[in-house]
């Protein structure tokens, strides 16, 4: 399937942004939560931030509790050398600022989304339920029952 291009128009917000989650996709997570420390940079990761961070606004989100959001900024400065602040509006639904990276609890609104968990749903429902069921394991003998 075809996915048209996003681009960046001042009447959405959200086509300014693309969010990348933090643990699994920017930093290696394969250690797990180590007592909140974040992992090194994933390969390609910071190059790949860099470059969407010349063309787009880009926030970094992730489902650490807000506490560690300060760790998670730091991070991101350290390793990329752009500047990255945490979110001091948790109300904010967009983010369209060029230049420094915001680091939130939240989705927002973006034309793209970079997610080790996500699943694409191209408006195909049996298609994203049997890939969401697999990466569930709703589709293995003995798993879980269906709700």
């Amino acid at each position: 399937m075809h996915r048209p291009v996003i681009a960046p128009t001042p009447d959405s917000p959200a086509s300014q942004a693309v969010g990348l989650d933090l643990d699994g996709t920017l930093a290696d997570a394969s250690a797990g939560w180590m007592g909140g420390r974040i992992g090194l940079p994933q390969p390609g990761a910071i190059e790949a931030l860099r470059t969407l961070a010349r063309h787009r606004a880009v926030f970094v989100y992730t489902a650490r509790p807000t506490r560690w959001l300060p760790e998670v900024a730091d991070w991101v400065t350290w390793y990329s050398g752009l500047s990255a602040f945490v979110d001091p509006r948790p109300e904010r639904a967009y983010w369209t600022s060029r230049g420094s990276i915001l680091v939130t609890s939240t989705k927002l609104g973006a034309a793209a989304y970079v997610d080790d968990r996500a699943v694409h749903h191209a408006g195909d429902w049996t298609e994203t339920l049997a890939t969401v069921s697999h990466a569930i394991g709703l589709d293995r003998a003995g798993g879980p029952a269906p709700v």
